[in-house]
């Protein structure tokens, strides 16, 4: 290639490159993420952009700055357009290589500024770009929260008020201390009747499965309660349930807009969730109400837990064991000495001796004794003080000691029977009662979980008797 067509190509080029930089610096004023902030009432939503992180005093500055420079730009690719078109034109009239060569090497090198000249313009449309996105990353209700608050200065104690509610209604968003939000409350009482439901409760006396199917009982009737209760507390706040999902439901569509509608979208959408949780602040009593709920079930879970990794088997480690207090055989053993021990045990016996002559029903140690051990195995009625329970555990006993002679040795067999189940009985559920609660049970709850079985029983009772009357009262 000749001088003259190196000059004519370097020219060319020039040309070629400065039409493709204009179109670039075109482009970057005709984005809509760029181009919209100039629609944009930046002393009106001051507030509100410098709340998201948007210094509205350097949009301001970038809005003045960034067409300047684009004007400076256009009118440099222009002058330097013009000279590339004298040149192209001097080697038309009058050809000299010599001189139009180092020319044009010169203005080459010279029109690469256009490139320095257009990152200061992308430094500027950058801060508008990034801006938008900050305005994106807003669309979400949590995000909404400090804006929604902005919106409602003038009430600021109520909105606080109600922010704490709304936490407890939805979950998280950062207020929620701990607790669990209603909608998943309200799940908790069937999983934990469930739960309890699959409890396997084998290889221990029926007296023992009666005492645990009546604590568990007690465990799933609060849970029932509280289910209940949580129900209540949903229809209460129903309406306030759906202005949130609403709001929720109105964000994702605002990323499709420009920069201006977005903006427009998030201060209505904002004044929409600040009003909300304001009224909220007039159903606080809600918080207090649901954080009950949640100790509440928390104590139930931990019940469960206790039964199913502790206290199940370690019942049934005590009744095999030969010398436990709850080992039928060992209790049959203790109340049957009682029965032929001391002056009475020496008068029974005589009167044994007696009836025995006379050919009536009579007993000996090793009768009585698996009797008694037969009647702690199978005792399906240990608790109940109405007329019918008092006459099924009597039933109960006759099944037993029914067909020995009357007064004697009835009475005296009845009785003994009754108290060794009664005695029995209260073993299983002082056992039960001292239960130590595992540290590593009790730090699974936000709040203070007794040290014993039975302290955690009495705050489940407790709880079960105010759920219920609340229940009653609504």
């Amino acid at each position: 290639m000749n001088e003259l067509e190196q000059t004519k190509s370097i020219l060319l080029n020039i040309r070629l490159y400065l039409k493709r930089e204009k179109e670039s610096v075109v482009a970057i004023l005709k984005d809509p993420k760029v181009a919209e902030w100039q629609t944009i009432d930046l002393t009106k939503n001051q507030a509100l952009l410098t709340q998201i992180g948007i210094d509205p005093v350097a949009i301001g500055t970038t809005l003045i700055e960034y067409p300047k420079q684009a004007r400076k730009i256009g009118k440099q690719i222009v002058d330097w357009g013009n000279e590339v078109g004298n040149q192209l034109a001097d080697l038309i009239a009058n050809p000299e290589p010599k001189t139009a060569l180092p020319a044009a090497r010169k203005l080459d090198e010279k029109s690469q500024g256009v490139t320095a000249m257009k990152e200061e313009l992308l430094a500027h449309s950058s801060r508008l770009i990034r801006a938008d996105q900050i305005l994106r990353q807003q669309l979400s209700l949590k995000s909404m929260l400090p804006i929604a608050k902005l919106m409602t200065t003038s009430r600021k104690n109520l909105f606080d008020g109600g922010l704490a509610t709304l936490a407890l209604l939805i979950g998280d968003i950062g207020q929620n201390d701990g607790g669990k939000p209603i909608a998943e409350m309200i799940q908790e009482p069937a999983i934990l009747e469930a739960r309890f439901q699959r409890l396997d409760i084998t290889k221990l006396p029926r007296i023992v499965e009666e005492i645990l199917f009546h604590h568990i009982d007690e465990a799933v009737h609060t849970a029932k309660e509280i289910g209940v209760f949580l129900g209540t507390m949903n229809e209460l706040v129903s309406r306030e349930l759906m202005s949130v999902t609403t709001i929720e439901q109105n964000l994702p569509p605002l990323l499709s807009e420009n920069t201006a509608a977005l903006l427009d979208g998030i201060t209505a959408q904002a004044t929409l969730l600040g009003n909300l949780i304001v009224t909220l602040y007039h159903k606080r009593q809600i918080k207090d109400s649901l954080s009950t709920v949640n100790e509440a079930l928390e104590f139930v879970n931990i019940f469960h837990l206790l039964l199913k990794n502790k206290l199940i088997a370690s019942l049934q480690k005590e009744v095999a064991m030969s010398d436990s207090t709850l080992n039928p055989i060992t209790i049959s053993a203790k109340m049957t000495r009682s029965f032929f021990m001391g002056a009475k045990g020496i008068i029974r016996s005589l009167k044994l001796m007696m009836t025995s002559l006379t050919g009536n029903g009579t007993i000996n140690e090793t009768e009585l004794q698996l009797t008694l051990e037969k009647g702690i195995v199978n005792c399906k009625h240990f608790y109940g003080e109405s007329h019918a329970d008092i006459k099924k555990i009597k039933l109960y006993i006759d099944s037993l000691v029914g067909h020995y002679a009357k007064p004697f040795p009835y009475n005296d067999l009845f009785k003994l029977t009754k108290i060794t189940l009664s005695s029995y009985g209260d073993e299983v559920d002082k056992f039960i009662q001292n239960y130590d609660i595992p540290r590593d049970l009790q730090t699974l709850t936000t709040g203070n979980v007794p040290a014993k079985a039975g302290k955690l029983l009495a705050a489940i009772a407790k709880h079960k008797a105010a759920f219920e009357k609340a229940n009653a009262d609504r």
